[in-house]
């Protein structure tokens, strides 16, 4: 005979293999976030944290660290070390994919992250001259780097010419800014590159990393084609800590781009005052 407890213990069980179906895409996305928070990385084995402050608005709580160091060895053609830390859209129950993925959210395709590069023997205080300068190309560099990962972990097929995954759309400009006591270098520019939003799993991307964002399901009915293009529109915030050895950085960007029937979305200039609000509270520290 089956007891109450049994019954209980069953409906139990049902009802959390529900909510795990029903939550499936942001569980999956948890677990491989926590997992690549688990694997040692530049930031770590310099002792420097990242802290993002207090959480709010439509962003994933917990942060994807990526190694942006091997990306950004390629693009440079030599070794670096260089982590990047980056949050973006979250998931709701209706969807089981992010909002990242989502164009019908202000925060489709919109990041908002911190990244570190370490001195090397060959380069100290990266992206800045002697004279305390910025060096634009290689602020564009740290861009290239991680939309080479985002489109290595979706599958994305397209390129410019020159083989990059961004192109600058004009100069880089770039003023001085005072922030909680230390001067920093706000650079702000637009670049062309091209959407991660597609349809089912690309067999072209990683299985596994391609579920941080979720997966946007076949029959989604969104007014855009798969990986189409877009142009990126932000703020980059950063400065020489010559106590870490290294250029730390803070930004947001997001996108515009054109509908199927040519009209342009700027639902992104919806979070701008979030984002700016969120990138003062980004700080740097050692262990």
């Amino acid at each position: 005979m089956r007891t109450p407890f049994f019954m209980a213990s069953v409906v139990i069980l049902f009802l959390a293999g529900l909510m795990a179906w029903l939550y499936r895409g942001l569980l999956m996305s948890l677990m491989v976030r926590i997992l690549a928070s688990s694997v040692p990385n530049a930031a770590k084995r310099h002792g420097l944290r990242i802290h993002f402050g207090a959480h709010q608005g439509g962003w994933t709580k917990f942060a994807l660290q990526a190694n942006l160091g091997k990306v950004l060895s390629q693009v440079l053609d030599r070794p670096v070390e260089a982590t990047a830390y980056s949050r973006f859209g979250g998931f709701n129950l209706n969807h089981v994919y992010s909002d990242f993925m989502n164009p019908d959210s202000p925060y489709y395709q919109a990041w908002l992250g911190a990244y570190v590069v370490f001195d090397d023997e060959q380069r100290r205080a990266f992206a800045f001259d002697q004279a305390g300068g910025f060096v634009p190309w290689e602020v564009t560099a740290v861009l290239e780097a991680d939309q080479r990962l985002v489109f290595a972990s979706t599958g994305c097929p397209h390129r410019f010419p020159d083989g990059n995954a961004v192109r600058l759309r004009g100069e880089l400009a770039a003023d001085q800014r005072e922030q909680h006591g230390l001067t920093w270098w706000r650079i702000t520019g637009e670049a062309d590159t091209w959407s991660a939003y597609h349809h089912g799993t690309n067999p072209r991307g990683s299985r596994v990393r391609s579920r941080v964002y979720g997966v946007v399901p076949a029959s989604a009915t969104h007014d855009v084609d798969d990986f189409h293009p877009l142009r990126y529109k932000g703020e980059f915030w950063m400065r020489y800590f010559p106590e870490y050895e290294a250029t730390c950085a803070k930004f947001y960007i997001c996108p515009y781009y054109s509908s199927r029937n040519g009209t342009e979305v700027t639902k992104g200039e919806r979070i701008v005052a979030e984002c700016r609000q969120l990138l003062e509270s980004i700080t740097f520290d050692a262990k």
